[in-house]
């Protein structure tokens, strides 16, 4: 990152020298993606864009919320949680990240032992044997668990949360919203090799799921969502960093307390938008200020 120094200005300057103005605070990159990135990707095209989300247009509530929990790392719990391990993170857009690489996890980049012993000893078979991370849309994607076959996505998606991850057991609504996500996955609704903007949108349009959620679901199984509306406000915070946007942290700040606590005030979402859209051009979504700030 860039750090500029101010010189003296003059040789030989004694005590009268004027000082030298103090440099312009540094702009600070911590996005968590960037743990997993695979050395020889390129982080700033890794972090702007993603792969098309081959979803319709109009899919379920209960799909949206699945995508919602999909993108939250306590969805898994356990030392995946702690690491801001998601599905997403494994699965950019419920497709592949290719560029996945883990320490102890990952062999070739895109690959995954989901038999290693970090994340849970249930499955821990002592042997790396690290796989191909599948495109959910894809053929082997596709064929990992029957789809059609009621109550199998279900009771594979749970296994994968307790066994797998060590999480908590999730309730029966997770788990179906979950699974009415992935069902909604399918290679017909894009092409292959799509790719799209990483933006703010998607982290708000989650944020106004949840908010939908808390009318939908009973008060006592609010809390994933909740906490998965949280999880999206602070990937926001980490792209609008210090110091350009002190205001606008503080607000993301505010409404993550308030979602914590019950629910977001009126036309709050909005006001964020708005400020969210004003701010963006220097955000770490704007690739050539991402690329500075990395430099």
């Amino acid at each position: 990152m860039r750090a500029l120094l101010a010189g003296l200005g003059a040789i030989g300057c004694l005590s009268a020298c004027i000082a030298p103005a103090d440099p312009p605070p540094e702009t600070s990159v911590t996005l968590r993606a960037l743990d997993w990135l695979a050395p020889a990707a390129d982080p700033v095209t890794h972090l702007t864009t993603q792969p098309a989300a081959c979803v319709p247009g109009d899919m379920s509530d209960a799909a949206r919320r699945g995508e919602l929990l999909f993108n939250s790392p306590l969805l898994l719990g356990g030392q995946a949680a702690k690491a801001g391990l998601s599905c997403a993170s494994c699965h950019r857009n419920g497709r592949g990240n290719p560029n996945f690489v883990f320490q102890g996890i990952s062999a070739a980049p895109g690959t995954a032992d989901v038999t290693n012993a970090l994340f849970g000893h249930q499955r821990a078979d002592r042997e790396f044997n690290p796989v191909p991370i599948p495109d959910l849309a894809g053929p082997e994607g596709q064929i990992q668990v029957d789809r059609d076959d009621p109550g199998a996505l279900e009771a594979f998606l749970r296994a994968q949360i307790i066994e797998e991850f060590s999480g908590q057991p999730p309730s029966l609504d997770v788990i179906d919203d979950v699974a009415a996500y992935i069902r909604a996955i399918n290679a017909q609704a894009c092409p292959a090799d799509a790719v799209v903007a990483q933006s703010w949108h998607d982290e708000v349009a989650r944020v106004d799921t949840a908010v939908r959620a808390m009318t939908q679901i009973d008060e006592a199984d609010q809390r994933p969502y909740r906490q998965a509306a949280r999880a999206a406000l602070g990937r926001l915070h980490a792209r609008f960093p210090a110091p350009a946007h002190l205001d606008l942290r503080t607000e993301l700040e505010s409404l993550s307390a308030a979602l914590a606590e019950g629910e977001l005030p009126s036309g709050a979402l909005n006001a964020l938008a708005d400020g969210l859209d004003a701010a963006a051009p220097r955000s770490l979504y704007d690739a050539e200020t991402l690329a500075d700030a990395l430099d």
